[in-house]
């Protein structure tokens, strides 16, 4: 049986723009997991947290959409053809958090692929706006 070398396998974290008025919550990162392989890997989520400033908080319900077929996936059991990139939302239950000033925040995910582990973070940006009144 082949096996895919680890260096075949990146898994990405894209920046996710949460813009609001008053009372900013986040529910959701974006990764996207690049299998440069000859053979098919499955991917399952290990963990799941958010970083928010220097806190880090555990997440344990989350769910995996695959944002090309349109459709949620197994976070458990996932595929990822060979030579494909998988592009993907990890979503939890929303959670209410306005960063202070200069204060960074990301969602991080943990991957087992084939028995390999990958890890990346998506960034938040959080963006007030200014309501608007006529």
């Amino acid at each position: 049986m082949k096996t895919t070398p680890h260096s075949a396998l990146q898994l990405v974290g894209e920046t996710v723009t949460i813009s609001y008025v008053a009372d900013p919550s986040v529910g959701h990162g974006e990764f996207r997991l690049e299998n440069s392989g000859d053979v098919a890997v499955t991917a399952a989520v290990e963990s799941a947290w958010l970083e928010l400033g220097a806190r880090r908080q555990p997440l344990a319900d989350v769910t995996v959409f695959d944002l090309d077929q349109d459709q949620m996936v197994n976070p458990k059991s996932f595929k990822v053809d060979a030579k494909t990139t998988l592009k993907f939302l990890v979503g939890f239950p929303r959670v209410t958090y306005e960063p202070r000033f200069g204060e960074s925040s990301a969602l991080g995910l943990r991957l087992n692929i084939n028995g390999t582990e990958l890890q990346a973070l998506s960034p938040l940006k959080f963006v007030r706006r200014i309501p608007y009144d006529q």
